[in-house]
């Protein structure tokens, strides 16, 4: 391969990958043609970007955006996964369809930055995802407000409630006694 050819794979790798901080490397060793077609058509529905990698091209370029420590990961067939909603979203989308292929295997990753072996990266399944965690920052900013409203209605529902008990209690003679009993504001 010309050194040309080269810098243009490289500079199409560098493209492809900015602003992307957490990626994934992935060993396809053992995996059929039509399997692999229908891992990478599952995740493209996900808006996740699958990339194989030629090793030493792949080092240059990930040194360059500053996650070196991949280089580690850049050892025999390696698939480069980035993309999606969030990193806890990739890597559970990444964990269940190999768990379901069963034989390749996550060799390594980065998340927004920092690189990671495959132990953390199945930690990072467990992970709730980002609108999860929104939800949850949203719910707990608003309960104080809630109880506040729910305090300050209470009072009146209660009040409307012992009233409707003793319209519908009463009979119809009694019912608008009751109303006329009622002193009116001047």
């Amino acid at each position: 391969m010309s050194k040309y050819v080269k810098e243009l794979m490289m500079d199409q790798l560098r493209d492809e990958l900015s602003g992307s901080r957490s990626m994934l490397i992935i060993d396809f060793k053992g995996l059929d043609a039509v399997s692999e077609h229908q891992f990478r058509m599952d995740l493209r529905k996900k808006s996740i970007k699958v990339r194989t990698l030629k090793n030493t091209l792949a080092r240059r370029v990930l040194t360059d955006l500053g996650v070196e420590g991949l280089s580690q990961f850049l050892e025999g067939p390696s698939v480069l996964v980035w993309g999606g909603a969030g990193p806890a979203e990739l890597a559970k989308e990444i964990s269940a369809q190999l768990k379901k292929l069963k034989k390749p295997q996550i060799k390594g990753g980065a998340v927004d930055g920092v690189v990671i072996g495959p132990d953390q990266v199945e930690d990072i399944t467990k992970l709730p995802s980002r609108e999860e965690l929104i939800g949850r920052v949203a719910a707990l900013a608003l309960a104080p407000v809630t109880r506040v409203v729910s305090l300050a209605n209470a009072p009146a529902s209660a009040l409307l409630g012992q009233l409707q008990t003793i319209v519908e209690g009463a009979p119809a003679d009694e019912a608008e006694s009751a109303t006329d009993a009622v002193p009116e504001e001047a």
